[in-house]
């Protein structure tokens, strides 16, 4: 418990918490406003950070290059799985969402020439001698920033602090701008085909693109939280991405109200909290157990305050209840 008394623990859990947040906020997009029940959303924040890693790591491309293009393979990851599969009912898209992030994950943990399989990004072949780290350009740029905001904060200052900084100035831009979307016609127009799936026949060719668009912009909002993970850990693993990574952002999503976006921030300190601070849970009943096992532990927990959550309070902590009627 001691642990949770320190300033470091604090700063991981909103460098962490920060992370999830940007990666709900693309869940926000597709199902609080277009009631897109998207399972794999993962699977964009899986193809986002390898795409970057792959091209620093293999192909000595500029850093600000290479995330640009992570996510917009996340976009285009986002894209192809809407145009296949979006006219799909939405429990039947969730079920193919599901399958499209495992086939990610599958091919990244098969592919050994190319995402370094199994042994994950340190296998990444790459261009010249040394260590293949894809964060050098970005370390060098936290160390800058650390510089400038020592004098003024302290000794508390460290790579962890700048990076929940920057993470979370990153999500509050983001939240100011997926608000003012939520304020537009399109959305307005998303929320009532949420809620009524016969739609006007002279509306049904708008309404798919929208969607699609829906589905888009929650893709690059899934794949700039991968960059971020890609950049908080340094390491890569395809075991990073799996399905219950995307119900991290749903329990987030679903805390802080799935139709209000002021509620998740709060929705992803608190489960940023749940994350990292369980793995502290050392004394009585936790102690009875060893720390591989506390680790499920945190996984049941947070299921648990999931299903509370759905019974006792679907619309989140600032949200509606008539706003979620989505059939």
């Amino acid at each position: 418990m001691n642990a949770i008394m320190q300033p470091g623990f604090w700063i991981f859990i909103l460098t962490m918490s920060g992370i999830y947040g940007i990666f709900g906020l693309g869940l926000q997009v597709q199902y609080g406003v277009g009631g897109i029940l998207n399972f794999g959303h993962v699977g964009m924040m899986a193809l986002s950070s390898y795409t970057m890693a792959i091209l620093v790591i293999s192909h000595g491309i500029n850093f600000w290059i290479a995330a640009a293009t992570g996510v917009g393979v996340a976009a285009l990851g986002g894209a192809f799985l809407g145009l296949t599969t979006l006219r799909l009912r939405g429990d039947y898209f969730a079920i193919v969402s599901i399958a499209f992030s495992e086939i990610v994950r599958y091919v990244i943990f098969n592919s050994d020439n190319v995402t370094g399989g199994a042994q994950g990004s340190l296998a990444i072949p790459a261009i010249g001698e040394g260590y293949p780290s894809y964060t050098i350009a970005w370390d060098s740029i936290m160390n800058h920033m650390r510089d400038f905001l020592q004098p003024i904060f302290g000794d508390i200052v460290n790579r962890e602090f700048v990076m929940a900084i920057t993470i979370w100035s990153t999500l509050a831009v983001l939240l100011f701008i997926v608000s003012r979307i939520e304020r537009t016609s399109w959305a307005r127009v998303l929320r009532a085909t949420r809620e009524d799936d016969e739609v006007p026949a002279a509306l049904g060719k708008n309404v798919f693109r929208f969607r699609l668009q829906a589905v888009i912009i929650g893709s690059i909002l899934g794949g700039i939280a991968g960059i971020y993970w890609a950049l908080e850990s340094t390491l890569l693993s395809a075991d990073d991405f799996l399905t219950i990574v995307t119900f991290y952002g749903w329990m987030i999503l679903i805390l802080g109200g799935a139709t209000k976006v002021k509620g998740l921030p709060f929705a992803a300190i608190f489960f940023g909290f749940l994350y990292g601070g369980t793995r502290f849970f050392t004394f009585w009943p936790f102690s009875m157990v060893d720390s591989a096992q506390r680790a499920y532990i945190r996984i049941m927990i947070i299921g648990v305050v999931l299903i509370i959550l759905m019974m006792k309070r679907p619309q989140g902590i600032f949200g509606k209840r008539q706003e979620m009627v989505l059939e």
